[in-house]
């Protein structure tokens, strides 16, 4: 056998040649098992942790808070993306979630806009179908809190309330139901105060309420053609958007509610989102889904 040094032959035994070269051929043929097995789990890791390219995703609020958690979340996945924010003054805080959308090496542009406004609305949609030519998933986390008893409520209070808790979610689900894809997928964002009784929380709860209904009866209007429409209600986050409204006493209290004795995050959310955004879920529909740690139950 030649060893391949020129200076060198040695002549061995020839049954262990033949051992040698069963050996040989044995492994030769494990490293080409185990490359194509390789292979074949990079291309299994990649439509598992891309399930979503070639998807176009709106995420309404996506400047922080719950609204950026899930734009970087469903980037991850591969989706391209277009992010709305309400305000020209929170404008830097957008561009931070642009940049950690970026980062995942997927599209995206982005609207400014009070989406109480029906124009707005459609802005954002028009930019989705503009960009990407079709819109597959709506995530929708407008919101407005304000945490008064009832009897300090001011008009004002009710109509900031209702124009964010409501009216945005009405104009979110009418450009949805007609320009989603088919198999699209609208998630809203709702409270688990829906589920439960807490002072002061009267307007905020009785404003996101409806969405649940909404839910249920829009569900029904297009899930013939495969689209899904549900709420997401989650219990206290540690978040600005929570702790604005709150005590360090009153945080305690609602985080002493849940069964760890904490406040969730949005790390604690975001596989929901996730899940309601991919094909797996499409037999939950109409559902509004409770994800607060066991802090309320209905």
């Amino acid at each position: 056998m030649n060893t391949g040094n020129d200076k060198f032959e040695i002549q061995p035994n020839p049954s262990l040649g033949r051992r040698r070269a069963i050996t040989s051929a044995g492994l030769g043929l494990l490293a080409g098992l185990s490359a194509n097995v390789q292979a074949q789990t990079g291309n299994a890791a990649g439509s598992v942790h891309k399930p979503l390219r070639g998807k176009s995703v709106i995420v309404t609020g996506a400047r922080n808070n719950q609204g950026r958690a899930y734009a970087v979340a469903l980037a991850k996945m591969g989706a391209d993306l277009v992010l709305h924010f309400h305000r020209n003054e929170t404008r830097d805080q957008n561009e931070e979630t642009a940049r950690l959308v970026r980062a995942e090496g997927v599209r995206l542009t982005s609207v400014v806009g009070d989406m109480g406004d029906a124009a707005v609305t459609k802005a954002v949609f028009d930019s989705a179908q503009s960009s990407y030519g079709k819109i597959d998933i709506v995530v929708n986390t407008v919101g407005y809190i304000v945490k008064k008893p009832m009897a300090l409520m001011t008009e004002d209070d009710y109509n900031r309330s209702e124009r964010a808790n409501v009216r945005a979610l009405f104009h979110v689900l009418q450009q949805s139901a007609s320009r989603l894809a088919d198999n699209g997928r609208l998630i809203h964002i709702g409270t688990s105060l829906t589920a439960g009784s807490a002072p002061a929380y009267a307007l905020y709860a009785g404003t996101k309420a409806p969405a649940e209904e909404f839910a249920r009866m829009v569900a029904k209007e297009v899930g013939r053609r495969g689209i899904t429409i549900n709420v997401v209600a989650p219990g206290p986050l540690d978040n600005a958007f929570f702790s604005a409204a709150e005590t360090p006493e009153s945080t305690r209290f609602a985080a002493s509610l849940s069964t760890t004795g904490r406040l969730g995050r949005e790390s604690d959310i975001t596989p929901i989102v996730t899940f309601l955004a991919s094909p797996e879920s499409q037999w939950v529909n109409g559902q509004t889904l409770w994800i607060n740690g066991g802090y309320v139950t209905r």
